[in-house]
């Protein structure tokens, strides 16, 4: 059985008759990261300007801040994944920062009000990432984003080829939006339904062979330095998704039956998890877990489930070069794994899932 890392299109909420998606409170991109090159521009942001990024982060998501010129100044995450309020005060003291990239990571929100609280006494930007966590933020209006804006990536979230976005706490001009081209949307649809084929005949997408022929490509394109600022109408297909509230609800409840499942059959069996279970309406990217003695991706993989690290060979090379700086971001790159609950698995494919790890400690 082939588990895929991520959700296939759902042709019925794709000609379903229900509304649109008002689309007003967000500015659309084509990626998220140009939607986070986007907000940092609007925010009054120049090229030069100091910005703190989190060191547990993915290289291709800041390459277009590198690209424009912001001076990226990186600092490590602490043991639950949040900013340490002692060193960012200390790097706010030794320079002039004028904003900071705050993530949310694997859709769970940060408790960031000491954060906060110091950022506006300093003047401070702050840009929320919830590129992990577009369910988990849904259809909350602009009250909801406690720093000046917030950012997503649809696409983790959604079988989307686009989605890009942001929301900023003041009135944004959606000016110059240009079309997603139709052929886009008739192209990712073609490309996920020729995976699907694949994987019904048996083929395992994860193999070694595939995986690296995957790497290879999206390196390649992450190569190409782009500072695209341009706005978009969103694809038909986000489109249908977003105007779709039956969909979106069904997909946060079956991507939280599916944690939960896995959850529980996982921790009886022996797994530390990061997050043994949810709260705050959470609805969690994966189901992570700590792969204590390694090789736990590379076993799952080969077993046809589309296991991940993140951000595995994206870590940025300034703090991999010096690793010994950023040493909770070097553990949890290497330790952390990601196992996929999307809203597309069924039972008998999380069963399938707890039937291979549970052998892993055999």
């Amino acid at each position: 059985m082939i588990i895929p890392a991520r959700p296939y299109p759902n042709i019925k909420a794709l000609f379903s008759s229900q509304g649109d998606f008002d689309s007003t409170q967000y500015e659309f991109h084509f990626l998220g990261r140009e939607a986070l090159l986007s907000c940092m521009i609007k925010l009054g942001l120049k090229s030069g300007d100091n910005i703190i990024i989190p060191a547990y982060i993915c290289d291709s998501s800041i390459k277009p801040l590198h690209v424009y010129g912001f001076n990226l100044i990186f600092i490590d995450i602490d043991k639950n994944l949040n900013l340490p309020c002692s060193e960012l005060k200390r790097i706010i003291d030794s320079k002039e920062i004028k904003a900071l990239l705050l993530v949310h990571y694997f859709g769970y929100k940060q408790e960031i009000k000491e954060i906060m609280d110091l950022c506006r006494e300093q003047r401070i930007k702050v840009i929320e990432d919830m590129s992990h966590g577009f369910l988990s933020q849904l259809l909350t209006n602009k009250k909801s984003i406690m720093g000046d804006a917030e950012i997503f990536s649809i696409r983790k979230s959604l079988p989307t080829a686009d989605g890009g976005a942001m929301r900023i706490n003041n009135t944004i001009q959606n000016s110059n939006k240009t079309n997603i081209l139709a052929a886009s949307d008739l192209n990712y649809l073609i490309l996920r339904y020729f995976e699907r084929i694949v994987v019904w005949m048996g083929i395992n997408i994860f193999s070694q062979f595939i995986n690296n022929f995957k790497n290879k490509f999206r390196r390649a394109r992450n190569e190409i330095p782009s500072f695209n600022v341009k706005t978009y109408k969103i694809s038909w297909q986000l489109q249908k998704y977003l105007g779709n509230k039956q969909y979106l609800s069904a997909s946060q409840q079956k991507i939280t039956k599916n944690f939960n499942q896995l959850s529980i059959a996982l921790q009886n069996n022996g797994f530390r998890l990061f997050h043994k279970s949810l709260k705050d309406n959470a609805v969690p990217q994966a189901c992570i877990v700590y792969d204590d003695n390694g090789g736990l991706v590379e076993y799952l993989r080969s077993e046809g489930i589309g296991a991940w690290q993140w951000p595995n060979d994206e870590i940025p090379d300034e703090v991999s070069d010096n690793s010994d700086q950023y040493p909770n971001t070097v553990f949890f790159d290497k330790n952390l794994v990601l196992i996929p609950v999307h809203q597309s698995l069924t039972e008998k494919k999380i069963n399938y899932m707890i039937r291979v790890l549970s052998r892993w400690y055999l």
